[in-house]
C-alpha cells in the first residue's frame, strides 16, 4: 500500500512539472514576438499594415506588400511574414529569422 501511495505521489509531482500550452494570442492588440536570433518586435496588424517596434530600437508601419492569405509587411528594409502565432522577421540584407509570438 505504500508503494502505491508513493508512486501516486510522485505521478502528481511530475505532473505538476510539466509545461502547459501557451496562451491563446490576443484576438486583436499587439504581439510580441521572440526570434531565433535573438530579436524582440511588438507588432499590432492593423488592416493592411503592421505597427513594428523593435524592442530597444526603431518603430515604424509596414504595409502588406502580399496578399490577405500570405501577408508580407515591408517597406524595402525591413520584413515581416505572416502572422499570428509564427512569423519570419527579415532586417535589411540579412537572413530571414523564425520568430514566435506569444
Amino acid at each position: 500500500m505504500r508503494n502505491i501511495l508513493l508512486v501516486s505521489a510522485a505521478i502528481l509531482l511530475l505532473a505538476a512539472c510539466a509545461t502547459s500550452a501557451p496562451p491563446p494570442l490576443p484576438p486583436d492588440g499587439p504581439i510580441v514576438y521572440s526570434c531565433a536570433d535573438g530579436t524582440q518586435l511588438q507588432v499590432d496588424f492593423s488592416g493592411q499594415e503592421a505597427r513594428v517596434a523593435i524592442v530597444g530600437g526603431r518603430s515604424f508601419v509596414l504595409p502588406n506588400r502580399g496578399d490577405p492569405t500570405a501577408p508580407y509587411y515591408t517597406n524595402g528594409r525591413y520584413g515581416l511574414r505572416g502572422r499570428g502565432a509564427a512569423a519570419t522577421w527579415q532586417s535589411g540584407a540579412g537572413a530571414p529569422v523564425a520568430c514566435r509570438g506569444g
